[in-house]
C-alpha cells in the first residue's frame, strides 16, 4: 500500500484527503453509500454500481480478502472504492487474494483513511452527487473544475453498457423457460433461476417484443441494473409492448422500467437505496422483510394510474418497493430477491416461474 496522498472532491465543494487504495489514477462518478458489512467482491461486480464510487460504511474492509466464486459479472463495474481502514491481511478458507490486488489487477481506483462516517452523514444531508477520487492530481481545485464540467455518468445509456446476451441451462432437468431481458443481471440471479430448472435465455437490454416472443417464454423477467431507467427508453417501449401477451416480473432497475411503461414516473432520490439491510413491508399480507437494494432512483407514487397497484413500500422512507398491474400480468419490486436462510431460491422467483 501507498502512502502517498490521495484525495475526493465532491460537486458541492467537499474535500476529504486519504491514501491511495487500488489503481493510483482518477475516477468519477456518483458518490453514493452502501451500508453493507460484507460484499465488496460482490458490488465491485455488480451492474447495478455502473458510474458510481461506492462509499462502504462499514470501517474496517478486506479482511476476509476475495475468491474466484462471488463476482455478480465477469467485468468490474464500480467507478472507485472509497473506505475508512484497510485490512492487507486475510483469513477465510475460500480467499484466493487481496482486496487491493484485486482492485489493482482490475484497474479500479480506490481512496482509504477516509472519514467515512462524516462522508456518508455529508451524503445524507445534502444528497448524493458528482464527486472525483484521485491519487495522481491531488489538487482539489483543479479536480473541481474537471468535475464541473463533466456530466453525471446517470445521463448515460448505463443498461447498454452492462449488458449482454446468452443462455444459462437449468440445473438437472428443465421446469421451465424464460427469457431475460438483461438491464444488468446478476450471476447470483440466474443462479438461484437455474437452480428451480428453469432455463434462461438472456437477452440484450435492446432486444425487441418480437424477439423475446420468439422465445415462447413463460414469463420475461425485466433486470436489475444501473443508472436511471428514462435513459433506456428502448427498454421501456419493449416492455410496454409486452403488456398483456406474456407475463413479466421487473426487478431493480426493472421494476422501474416496468413503472413508465404502465404509464408512471420515475426521479432520482435524495439518497438512494444501497445495501443488504433494508426493511420492505408487503403492505398486501402484512408481512415484513429484510431485503438488498442498489437504486438512487424510485417510482413516483403519486403519478401511478389507477391502473396499477402498490404492493410494496420502504420502512425506512415509504418509497414505492413493488407494484402490480390490475390489467395484465404483470409485476416488480425494487429490492433484489436472494436465497432464504436455507440457501432455497426466493419465494417470489418460485412463483413466477410456477415452481412449486
Amino acid at each position: 500500500m501507498s502512502s502517498v496522498k490521495a484525495v475526493l472532491v465532491l460537486e458541492d465543494g467537499a474535500v476529504f484527503e486519504g491514501l491511495p487504495f487500488g489503481k493510483v489514477g482518477e475516477a468519477s462518478g456518483e458518490a453514493v453509500f452502501y451500508t453493507g458489512v460484507v460484499g465488496w467482491q460482490e458490488l465491485i461486480t455488480n451492474p447495478s454500481y455502473r458510474g458510481t464510487l461506492a462509499v462502504l460504511t462499514y470501517p474496517i474492509i478486506g479482511a476476509y480478502g476475495v475468491n474466484r466464486e462471488d463476482d455478480e459479472s465477469p467485468a468490474a463495474h464500480v467507478g472507485g472504492l472509497i473506505i475508512r481502514e484497510y485490512s492487507p491481511y486475510y483469513s477465510n478458507w475460500r480467499a484466493t487474494g487481496s482486496l487491493e490486488e484485486y482492485l489493482e489487477n482490475r484497474g479500479i481506483v480506490g481512496i482509504r483513511e477516509i472519514d467515512t462516517r462524516a462522508l456518508t452523514v455529508h451524503l445524507r444531508d445534502h444528497g448524493e452527487m458528482r464527486g472525483s477520487i484521485s491519487s495522481e492530481d491531488t489538487d482539489p481545485q483543479t479536480l473541481a473544475r474537471k468535475l464541473k464540467g463533466a456530466p453525471s455518468p446517470y445521463e448515460q445509456d448505463l443498461a447498454g453498457q452492462v449488458t449482454w446476451a446468452g443462455l444459462r441451462q437449468a440445473a438437472g432437468q428443465e421446469k421451465c423457460r424464460i427469457v431475460a431481458l438483461n438491464l444488468g443481471i446478476k450471476n447470483s440471479l440466474l443462479a438461484q433461476l437455474t437452480a428451480l430448472g428453469c432455463t434462461v435465455d438472456v437477452l440484450p437490454c435492446t432486444a425487441s417484443a418480437v424477439d423475446i416472443l420468439a422465445k415462447k417464454p413463460r414469463g420475461v423477467l425485466v433486470t436489475g441494473g444501473p443508472g436511471d431507467p428514462r435513459a433506456a427508453d428502448y427498454a421501456v417501449r419493449t416492455v410496454k409492448s409486452l403488456l398483456g401477451k406474456a407475463p413479466l416480473l421487473g426487478i431493480g432497475l426493472g421494476h422501474q422500467v416496468l413503472a413508465l411503461a404502465l404509464g408512471g414516473k420515475v426521479g432520482r432520490m435524495k439518497v438512494g437505496h444501497r445495501g443488504v439491510n433494508h426493511p420492505v413491508k408487503n403492505i398486501v399480507d402484512g408481512i415484513a422483510q429484510i431485503t438488498v437494494q442498489h437504486h438512487s432512483f424510485a417510482v413516483d407514487e403519486g403519478a401511478l394510474p389507477k391502473s396499477v397497484e402498490v404492493t410494496h413500500k420502504s420502512l425506512n422512507d415509504g418509497s414505492v418497493e413493488g407494484l402490480r398491474s390490475k390489467e395484465a400480468a404483470a409485476s416488480s419490486v425494487q429490492f433484489h430477491p436472494c436465497p432464504d436462510e436455507t440457501g432455497r431460491p426466493h419465494e417470489l422467483l418460485r412463483k413466477f416461474c410456477q415452481i412449486d
